[in-house]
């Protein structure tokens, strides 16, 4: 089974401010970026690695992680103004023999072996799979002027994580209409539900967050210290 690994880190990091984005601030010494991309380095499965960042930052990419990482498997394509832009641009980049691409947020660092494998091993069997872990928060319905409409029951909700996985063919495809229509998602398992697509889902772990917010950075060098 050959696999390619989506790395989204096209991101401007507004949300956490500052001039270094996100994806280059450093955990324990270590690049954001970098500690992501270790478990696909290492994973026999993953033949390619496809990393997408921000317009004219491929070297500043490659310089940033070389010291940490093996480059072997990796190439870095420039990404587009939207999260669902700069996917599409590296789908165009993924190898035709790739049976499976594997789409993950550049800055969810903490991602297992084991969440990789469980959710590889659905999307083999179901061609799309995403983790997710269930809604803990009560769930309210606002309306234009801010008041409640209605409260949401949080037992069929989730929060859907990355890495979510596909059939090369039908992510291809899914992002291909969604261009055509100008349809928008944050997520890339939606595009393929849009598609009339089934799609998986596996338990994620509460430790694979997305780095987006200065709060989030402590959380990040808790879970080190945790080692994790």
């Amino acid at each position: 089974m050959s696999v390619t690994a989506l790395i989204a880190a096209s991101g401007q990091g507004q949300r956490m401010g500052g001039e270094i984005k996100k994806q280059y601030l450093q955990l324990e010494g270590r690049p954001i970026l970098a500690r992501t991309l270790e478990i696909f380095i290492r994973h026999q499965a993953v033949n390619q690695i496809v990393v997408v960042v921000p317009v004219a930052e491929t070297v500043l990419a490659r310089n940033t992680i070389k010291p940490f990482c093996s480059l072997e498997k990796i190439c870095f394509v420039e990404g587009g103004k939207r999260r669902q832009d700069s996917v599409y641009q590296g789908l165009q980049a993924v190898s035709r023999d790739a049976e499976m691409v594997c789409i993950h947020d550049g800055v969810r660092p903490f991602v297992s072996a084991k969440l990789f494998e469980d959710v590889l091993e659905a999307a083999r069997k179901y061609g799309a799979a995403v983790p997710v872990i269930p809604v803990t928060d009560t769930l309210k319905e606002l309306s234009i002027s801010g008041f409640v409409e209605r409260t949401i029951s949080r037992e069929t909700v989730y929060r859907a994580q990355t890495p979510q996985i596909f059939r090369h063919d039908l992510i291809t495809e899914a992002y291909r209409k969604a261009y055509i229509l100008g349809v928008e998602a944050t997520d890339d398992a939606y595009l393929l539900e849009l598609l009339g697509g089934k799609v998986c889902t596996v338990p994620g772990s509460p430790s694979n967050i997305k780095v987006t917010h200065p709060l989030d950075l402590l959380f990040a060098e808790a879970l080190l210290k945790r080692g994790c």
